[in-house]
Order: structure tokens, then sequence, then C-alpha cells
């Protein structure tokens, strides 16, 4: 009797989500869907010669495309994102043409690719818009300082140091930036252990048993955008191609590894981002021509769906800077920013009232791994993303207003930051 208790209270629970779920899309209507997305499946940065064929006595896998460009499993994966959108809202917002739909991404190869195959899963024919047909980046995209000083500079490495968990002092100005940074010894070890590091010409060449870490400075540099320089930016690029590779083969050189096991190498690449990125100064410097974009596209009523493509860091910085509450990733390799993720803002109206709901849509590892078909029944995973100090009304919206708002305090707080001194 227990048991057939339970299941009924079960049941009416179920029945209650479908009611209200049906309740919400009924009297919530969607006006507008703005994407931010990062690149699907790249190409490792580095290429063949660099410090990746150094550390390891394997040969990495062979990608099929030069340095940094979208792979053919990306390429198809973003299709299929594609198609799964056009699903979701081609009642709603379609039919879509030129004029209502705005597709523009970074001048990157990666990023152009990923969006022309979007795309061509979304509504082939559509317009992408770029800057230019050179493999560069345009300012928009871009995580560069339009704005710099030893003022800002200090400031941005003091909260590098507070994030790592300890202020710089004179005798170690990144003090808590090391910190952070030895905090992940345990994952780097086992991603030597993945490539064998003790075996490679690397170590022989140096006499070491390890990975350098000691080597550490940081350069903020006006018109550029901030760069590790020494041993973390080398271990960075090797869980890069690590993470990378088990997309492609499910293996690292042969090994039979699992998907928290990469999980741990996404950790290297995490703080790595999150320290050059996230800061609140860094963040709100290097987001503000895409904060001010996102903006204009949420309030000019042009566009029914827009798409940007962009890259990590504009994830990163974006997030940051705008008080997101980023969930922690489920079914994932990277830990805030899966590879090609996307930030969707939706717009929708009840009666006279404006809303929005945001939130992070990704394919899962499986999927990535297995190119399987993403719609209704193998959806992508969906998480919601929150805003730090709002409130969401009883059905999980946010008010368009205090959603705007946040976007305009963000631009204030960058130009109040330009006339620091």
């Amino acid at each position: 009797m227990k048991k057939i208790t339970r299941y009924l209270v079960i049941f009416a629970a179920c029945f209650a989500t479908i009611a209200c779920s049906k309740h919400r899309e009924s009297s919530y209507i969607l006006e507008q869907e703005v994407v931010f997305s990062r690149h699907n499946i790249r190409s490792p940065l580095s290429s063949r010669g660099s410090i990746l064929a150094e550390v390891t006595p394997h040969e990495w896998v062979e990608w099929g495309v030069p340095a940094a460009n979208l792979t053919e499993r990306g390429g198809r994966m973003e299709e299929k994102m594609g198609a799964y959108f056009y699903s979701t809202l081609s009642e709603s917002l379609g039919p879509f043409n030129d004029t209502g739909t705005f597709f523009y991404s970074n001048s990157r190869q990666r990023t152009k690719a990923t969006a022309t195959h979007f795309i061509n899963g979304f509504q082939p024919g559509l317009t992408l818009h770029y800057l230019t047909e050179e493999d560069t980046m345009d300012p928009v995209f871009t995580p560069k300082f339009t704005v710099m000083n030893d003022a800002i500079h200090e400031r941005i490495i003091a909260e590098m140091n507070e994030l790592g968990g300890a202020a710089g002092t004179a005798e170690d100005p990144y003090k808590g930036i090391r910190m952070a940074i030895n905090a992940l010894v345990e994952d780097i070890r086992f991603m030597e252990e993945m490539i064998d590091f003790s075996s490679s010409d690397f170590a022989k060449k140096n006499g070491v048993e390890h990975l350098p870490m000691e080597s550490l400075s940081i350069t903020t540099n006006l018109d550029d955008e901030a760069h590790f320089v020494g041993d973390y930016n080398n271990i960075n690029s090797i869980a890069d191609a690590l993470v990378l590779q088990y997309y492609e083969t499910g293996f690292e050189f042969g090994k039979q590894v699992s998907e928290q096991d990469v999980r741990r190498i996404g950790n290297v690449k995490t703080v790595y981002d999150e320290m050059l990125f996230s800061v609140p100064t860094s963040a709100t410097l290097i987001s503000y021509p895409l904060v001010k974009y996102i903006r204009d596209e949420l309030t000019g009523g042009e566009h029914s769906f827009t798409f940007l493509c962009g890259h990590d860091s504009n994830i990163t910085s974006i997030s940051s800077a705008l008080g997101f509450e980023m969930p922690e990733t489920v079914s994932a390799v990277e830990h805030k920013s899966p590879i090609g993720s996307k930030i969707v803002f939706r717009k929708y109206r009840k009666g006279k009232k404006l809303f929005v709901d945001i939130n992070l849509v990704y394919a899962s590892v499986s999927q990535l791994r297995e190119i399987t078909d993403i719609n209704a029944d193998t959806a992508p995973v969906t998480l919601s993303i929150g805003l730090e100090g709002l409130q969401r009304n009883s059905d999980g919206y946010y008010a368009y207003e205090d959603v705007i708002a946040r976007f305009d305090s963000t631009i204030a707080r960058y130009e109040e930051l330009c006339k620091l001194q």
C-alpha cells in the first residue's frame, strides 16, 4: 500500500509539472532569442613542432585541419545544434529570413566555420556577417584591453591574487596566483601520466621528472589580451590538446580514460581562463564591446533571432561582468564554458510586461563523442543561469527592465574604469 501511494504521489508531481509547463508556455509569448556561442571542436592552437611535440614520446592525433581550425566533428555537431534550435523556434519566431535574423561571428576560421555550420543546420541560405576574410580577430570579439595604465594593471593583478586566496607581496607579487596554480598539482601530475612526460624529449633534455611550474609573469598590454608568460602557459596548452584529443578519439595515447578523468584536465584550463578573463576589472574592460552589442540586440527589436559566435574567453568575461551565477556543468569536460556552448537569452511577453530567462546550452560529452542527433528526444544539456542580486518571478523569469539595467550598470562601470588613473 505504501508503494502504491508513493507512485501516486510521483505521478501527481509529474502531472503538476506538465500542467505548469503548459501554462507557462501558453501565458508567456516568446518574442526574441539572442544566442552567444563558443565555437565548436577545433584543433589545438599550437601546431606540430611546438611544445606539444616535446612533452610526450607519442604522436598526437591527426586533426585533419591546420592549427586552431574547426574540425570535421565540430562542424557536424554544430549543424545538429542549428537544426535543434530551428526546431524549437520555427513555430514561435519563424519564418526566418535575413531581415528578421542576424548571424555574426568573429573572423577566425573556427568561429566563421562554426556559425556557417549552425546556419546550415538552422536554415541554409541565411547570411553570415563577419569583418574580414582573413583569419584575424574582430575587435568586437577580441578580449583585449582598449584602455590600460599602471593603476589598472595593479588592480587586475590584485584581483587575480584575491581569486587565488592571497595578496601579492613585494617578494612574490603573484602569490595568490601561484597558490591557485599549485592547487592544480595533482591534476597536472595526472596529465603527465597521460602523456608519459617522464619519457619525453623535454624531460630528458632538461633533466626533470615533472612539468616545470615556477616561471610565471602576466602581461596586460594595451590593445592585447591578458597573457600568462612562462610555465603555466605551456601547461594550459597541453591540457587544451588533451581535451580536444579526447573528443576526437576517446583515448589519450592509447590509454582508456573516463569523462571524469578528462574533467580533471579540464580543471587546469578552467583556472587558466578564470584568472585571465573573469576577475572584475579585466572582465568589465574586455567584455564591453559584446555586452553593448548584446544589449543593443535585446533592446533594438529588429531581429527576432540573433546568433553571435566567439570564444570561451568571451563567455567567461561576459558572465563575470554581468554578474551571472554560472551553473557547474554536468556531462561536460569544461567546468564553465563547454566547447560549442551557448548563452541563450530569451525575451518573453506576458500581457504588457516583458521577461527574460538565460540558459547555458551545450552538447554533452557523449553527444560530441558519438556525433549523435540532437532533438526533442536527445536534447542538449540546458542549465539555468542566475543573475546575482536579481530576483526571478514565481515562474522563474527575470523582469526585462532589471536585466537591461544590469547591462547598463556594467557599461557604466566600464566607463568609470576608463577614467581610472
